[in-house]
């Protein structure tokens, strides 16, 4: 009987070593039970369930300024779920916008054999190395830009354009008789920034009076930002608006304060971060478009995470509602960041 037993004992042993299950599978963090940050809301929960195999996601975004650090807090934010439904999520820094870099990181990517990419879909110029990461069996999700034009799986974020065109609107209803406002964009080579500059300029070229002084890239730098927006208002002492597509706004509003403009000049920018919060407060900055950065670095990743593991699909367009943030919003729409 005791031999008997101890047989069975090594059956079940052995039947769970051949799934590639070990015995603690099911030790993880359900997703009902999740710690979720202040302030945030998961659009997706991962599925409750360990992969049978190890999986890795390469989760891939640019470190040049507070839009992308807020990023990467939803990327290890969901590096930290995953981690005990036998996934390995490998965060990764690109430096700039350049088209070449990225596609030497996806490149590194597919070589190392991943299950998935994350990817900000930052222009076309990457739809053939997306291509080769989907032929190759990789799944890749996009997040802020879009690659309609490859096999990627899924994309998340905002309506750029449409964000551009609420940009514009906030300029023509603070300047109803008309003046000088400029454009201060990321870069002219990047695609979601590009939507948002021509989103705006629909909405402002057709207002008679409205003139536009100049638009000019910073590629996302707070500096250059605080550098362009001096020199505007030197050329320009009546000058009425000013949009910053992209990273760097901070830099603008210190410029604004600095020469005593604050509040004289509408500054409409996007993202609601630590690095904006007070000044949005105390009216620098008129109006701030919210994309949900948190999300774009964490949805993807579980995304991913449940196709691969549980065969689960997710829309395959996937639109965040712009947050519109002004002075008398901004700290009850975002309370934690004014703790």
């Amino acid at each position: 009987m005791k031999k008997k037993m101890i047989a069975m004992l090594m059956a079940g042993m052995m039947a769970v070593a051949g799934t590639g299950v070990t015995a603690m599978a099911d030790d993880f963090v359900k997703a009902e039970d999740l710690e979720v940050p202040a302030g945030k809301t998961l659009r997706t929960l991962p599925v409750d369930q360990a992969a049978e195999d190890p999986i890795k996601i390469a989760s891939i975004c640019v470190q040049n300024n507070p839009w992308g650090a807020a990023v990467m807090v939803g990327q290890n934010y969901a590096k930290e779920v995953l981690a005990d439904r036998n996934c390995t999520v490998d965060v990764i820094s690109v430096e700039n916008f350049e088209a070449m870099n990225w596609t030497s990181t996806i490149e590194n990517c597919i070589a190392a054999n991943y299950n998935a990419i994350c990817i900000f879909g930052v222009s076309d110029e990457l739809d053939p190395v997306v291509n080769q990461a989907t032929e190759a069996g990789i799944l890749v999700y996009c997040f802020n830009g879009d690659l309609p034009d490859t096999d990627r799986t899924a994309w998340f974020g905002m309506d750029d354009y449409q964000a551009g065109e609420t940009a514009g609107n906030a300029i023509k209803d603070a300047v109803p008789d008309g003046g000088k406002y400029a454009i201060i964009t990321g870069s002219f080579s990047v695609t979601g920034h590009e939507k948002r500059r021509t989103g705006c300029r629909s909405i402002t070229d057709e207002v008679e009076g409205l003139e536009l002084v100049g638009e000019y890239e910073n590629n996302d730098d707070a500096n250059t930002a605080y550098s362009l927006t001096t020199d505007l208002i030197t050329a320009n002492p009546d000058i009425k608006a000013i949009y910053v597509t992209a990273g760097g706004p901070s830099g603008a509003a210190q410029a604004l304060k600095d020469a005593g403009m604050d509040g004289k000049v509408t500054l409409v920018c996007h993202d609601v971060l630590d690095a904006v919060a007070d000044y949005i407060a105390d009216g620098t900055i008129s109006v701030a478009i919210d994309q949900d950065p948190f999300n774009q670095g964490y949805q993807p990743v579980v995304s991913a995470f449940n196709k691969l593991v549980a065969d689960q699909d997710c829309d395959e367009i996937n639109t965040y509602d712009a947050v519109i943030a002004t002075p008398d919003t901004v700290k009850d729409q975002f309370p934690e960041l004014f703790e």
